[in-house]
């Protein structure tokens, strides 16, 4: 078994296309995949079709972005992408993210960092997000990277950063289980906050329905990864692990990144898989 749960294509802020993205893992040579793009399900139909062609499972998948000032991403997965409730939750953010992107814009102009809103649209050629707006410097000779447009502009408490409306992890975790899903914290150690907090905020979200953790992710330190698998075990939580694969563009990495270290991805995949609907690793 070969998995990777989380990847963005071009239906969010990825570079690939649903079907370019699950080709690409075929012919690395995974098993089981997910689609998780921000606030978004529309890429799913296209991958399950791909997926299906190359003999991989694809898990249909989404992240969704919670918080303000601080973001929570919450992945959701095995739920009904058509299900009405999710798909009205998604195109509302997706109507936000465009008047989020428009104020960034409007920031950098007044910051003497001028680029169309035009332009980030069609960088973007679904929902629109940050690195489209970074992309879109990149462009125009501000920034070296996408990386460096996030380090000087777009990061928050950086001149051109504009919050998202706020909410909450619990809203997120009921949309995704009335979908007939399963909720996963993405990427706990980006929330930059010491383990006691991190510890005490999971337990409050697995109060509230949280089922997993991503305890493997680029962000997740070896020492890091300890820990956060410890816990979701104390917890009686699912592992999961995820490369956050967008494309090179985006930021350079690679299918499968940091994953190595997964060295229970089986019995993870089974027991996940279990809970989405009884599917056979």
């Amino acid at each position: 078994m070969k998995a990777d749960l989380h990847m963005h294509s071009t239906a969010s802020d990825g570079v690939y296309t649903p079907e370019a993205l699950m080709n690409l893992a075929a012919d690395l040579g995974y098993t089981h995949v997910a689609l998780t793009d921000h606030d978004s399900t529309a890429g799913i139909p296209l991958a399950l079709e791909a997926a299906k062609r190359r003999g991989m499972q694809l898990i249909p998948g989404v992240e969704l972005s919670c918080g303000a000032q601080k973001e929570i991403h919450v992945l959701g997965y095995g739920f009904d992408p058509e299900n009405a409730a999710l798909r009205a939750f998604c195109e509302a953010r997706a109507a936000q993210r465009e008047a989020r992107a428009e104020a960034m814009v409007q920031r950098l102009c007044e910051l003497g960092k001028p680029i169309e809103m035009k332009r980030v649209r069609e960088l973007a050629r679904g929902v629109i997000a940050r690195p489209h707006v970074a992309r879109a410097l990149v462009e125009a000779g501000y920034v070296t990277s996408v990386a460096d447009a996030f380090d000087r502009y777009l990061k928050p408490g950086r001149p051109a950063y504009v919050p998202k409306e706020d909410v909450k992890v619990a809203e997120a975790v009921r949309l995704i289980a009335q979908a007939g899903g399963i909720a996963v914290l993405a990427h706990p150690m980006e929330l930059k906050m010491g383990e006691t907090q991190l510890e005490s905020l999971i337990g409050e979200w697995r109060s509230q329905g949280l089922s997993g953790v991503e305890v493997y992710h680029p962000s997740a330190q070896n020492n890091h990864a300890a820990f956060l698998h410890n816990l979701a075990r104390r917890e009686g939580m699912l592992v999961t692990g995820g490369s956050d694969f967008h494309g090179e563009a985006v930021r350079k990495s690679s299918i499968g990144e940091g994953l190595d270290r997964w060295k229970t991805m089986e019995s993870d995949m089974q027991a996940l898989l279990e809970r989405i609907g009884g599917v056979q690793a």
